[in-house]
């Protein structure tokens, strides 16, 4: 057997043991929406904690990060390394959001906002905002496991034939079991992810000869604060910092998530499993970076650089393996965030406005919004393929558009804007709906005009400014709307969220 078919066998072993996980999980899976969107609410101590973990884990850790640090150096690693601190709000935001998903029976994100804030347009806002972030954040996906999976099989299986087994085999256990299967896939697939970091660094790192390639290292740019390119501005490292803290908050398939827990205790868990494995996925791929600038310098593909290095270090069954858990770890982050949007899809669009008052509820009901969540998934998978052929120059008369984490930066950007709304639905009852739609509307506003137009970021990413004109509009707004109240209707204590 040469060694891409070996390869390309083990990245097939994983395959099969997801869909076989996806094939149990629909099993067990009860025909209500409750169980197949969050595995009726039944994750405990140990798949809880490393669901979110794998959730969080994707193409942007294992290539992204590894292609960033080859680039601009190991002031990366601290940058991401924030998102082993930030679980401590982590999860006590997710516990808040568990709470009062147990008591109302919230099953999308969107329905908590819709609900808190009484305005079904805050709620379909939001939608729209997070399906045009998370439709390239799939893509990138299907880079990873297309750059991969060419990798490990020395061409015989292309970019495009990669990136297509990636998303189908997404939509097969996705549709087969729902959360319940995706969940138990994550198990797998988020030990694996520190398994095989930990498995490239051992077959790495001594064959790099550590004391002369930190010489060499000392004597360029690559561990400075500011990067060998002199990106990490302290204003940019805020910048990033900030966004990095934010979004493991408000992303769509990490906030749903947290209803998804069994109990109170599944959140403690989180706090004692999470800070290693984030650390773990912060430093080591950041650290094989550094080390491919010293073993393989010049790398037209920066984002292949641990394949790459393990190509020329380890035997063919180790980067088989190391390869297969990447790709496993892509398709856990694609997974929960189709899930999601494929959740909202069928109850915040097809449920509340589509659907006629007869369908509202039952089994017949039910079997027709699986029938929506099946055909979103399909379409949300299928479009962050084709997005991938466009991003990375494959689709003809396309340029590529960046690396992997340039890519993902928006989506991480995008997403952070939203946590203050979120926080506002949480945490502060004088929250309006009008301070929420301005809060959305301005930061999501300014930060577009200044990626793609002429807003000034002040030496920031556009995302600070767009940060600071997202909460004025939330507390400005939400303070005119509670000042409107009291002089429409003075001594009445009139609530003050508002309504469509």
């Amino acid at each position: 057997m040469t060694d891409s078919t070996l390869g390309v066998a083990l990245v097939g072993l994983y395959v099969t043991v997801t869909l076989g996980l996806g094939w149990y999980g629909g099993r067990r899976t009860g025909a209500t929406p409750r169980e197949y969107f969050l595995a009726g609410g039944s994750l405990g101590r140990v798949v809880f904690p490393l669901s979110l973990f794998a959730t969080l884990m994707s193409a942007f850790i294992f290539l992204g990060s590894a292609g960033f640090g080859y680039v601009h150096g190991l002031a990366w690693a601290a940058v991401i390394g924030v998102e082993a601190v930030a679980v401590v709000p982590l999860a006590y935001v997710g516990l808040r959001a568990w709470r009062a998903a147990s008591a109302e029976g919230y099953v999308t994100p969107t329905e908590l906002l819709g609900d808190a804030f009484d305005s079904d347009r805050v709620k379909l806002l939001v939608v729209a905002v997070q399906f045009g972030w998370a439709v390239p954040y799939v893509a990138i996906q299907a880079v990873g496991g297309g750059l991969l999976i060419e990798t490990v099989s020395g061409g015989t299986l292309s970019f495009t034939v990669g990136a297509a087994v990636t998303m189908a085999t997404t939509a097969a256990y996705l549709g087969l079991g729902g959360l319940r299967g995706v969940a138990w896939s994550d198990v797998l697939q988020g030990v694996t992810v520190v398994v095989v970091l930990v498995a490239a660094a051992v077959y790495v790192l001594p064959a790099a000869r550590a004391a002369d390639v930190a010489g060499a290292l000392r004597t360029s740019d690559l561990l400075t604060p500011a990067g060998a390119a002199g990106f990490f501005t302290p204003r940019v490292w805020l910048s990033f910092l900030l966004m990095n803290a934010m979004a493991i908050i408000a992303y769509p398939q990490m906030f749903q998530r947290f209803f998804a827990a069994e109990d109170e205790r599944a959140f403690r868990a989180l706090l004692g499993w999470w800070p290693l494995m984030a650390t773990v996925a912060a430093v080591l791929p950041v650290v094989l970076g550094l080390v491919g600038t010293q073993l393989l310098p010049g790398l037209s593909t920066p984002d292949l650089v641990v394949p790459e290095l393990l190509a020329t270090t380890a035997p063919a069954w180790v980067v088989g393996l190391v390869v297969g858990g990447a790709v496993a770890a892509m398709m856990s982050t694609a997974d929960s965030l189709v899930l999601t949007l494929s959740s909202m899809v069928t109850r915040d669009l097809y449920r509340d406005h589509l659907a006629g008052d007869s369908d509202a509820d039952g089994t017949a009901a039910w079997a027709t919004e699986l029938r929506v969540s099946r055909a979103s998934t399909a379409a949300l998978l299928g479009g962050g393929f084709l997005l991938a052929l466009v991003a990375t120059g494959r689709a003809p008369g396309v340029a590529a558009v960046g690396t992997i984490v340039e890519l993902a930066v928006y989506f991480i950007q995008g997403n952070a804007l939203l946590l203050p709304t979120f926080l506002a639905a949480l945490y502060w009852p004088a929250a309006t709906r009008t301070g929420a739609v301005a809060s959305v509307l301005l930061g999501q506003g300014y930060f577009l005009a200044g990626v793609f137009g002429p807003a000034p970021a002040f030496g920031f990413t556009p995302f600070v400014p767009a940060l600071a004109l997202a909460v004025v509009g939330l507390v400005v707004g939400s303070l005119l709307d509670g000042a409107a109240a009291a002089r429409s209707a003075p001594g009445t204590g009139a609530e003050t969220r508002g309504g469509d």
